[in-house]
């Protein structure tokens, strides 16, 4: 007999990944929200297309960027996600997705 999954925020997240055909390397739950581990920047900006939100970028090491997309499993009304791109420092988020793109907030 299988288990039943608890529906998380990152069971949630997995669904809206497999629903959108979006790539991931992990999804997991931390601090009451799905946190989705992508390869980098082309990865993040297909789950900004999918599901719309804010993508914010901050320093993570020397020559090294971390992008993080802020946005939920259903454009206002789901479990919020927190998408997250490693990339060089010298990468650029497309030009078209940039609007998107706010300050890191403390």
């Amino acid at each position: 007999m299988n288990a039943i999954r608890r529906n998380t925020p990152a069971v949630q997240a997995e669904v809206a990944a497999d629903y959108n055909g979006l790539p991931h390397a992990r999804i997991t739950d931390h601090n009451d929200e799905a946190h989705v581990f992508t390869t980098g920047l082309p990865e993040l900006e297909l789950w900004w297309l999918a599901l719309g939100g804010h993508i914010t970028r901050e320093p993570a090491g020397r020559g090294v960027v971390l992008w993080t997309l802020l946005t939920d499993t259903d454009h206002g009304h789901g479990a919020p996600v927190r998408v997250l791109a490693p990339a060089l420092d010298t990468d650029q988020i497309d030009p078209a997705i940039a609007h998107a793109v706010r300050p890191h907030a403390a």
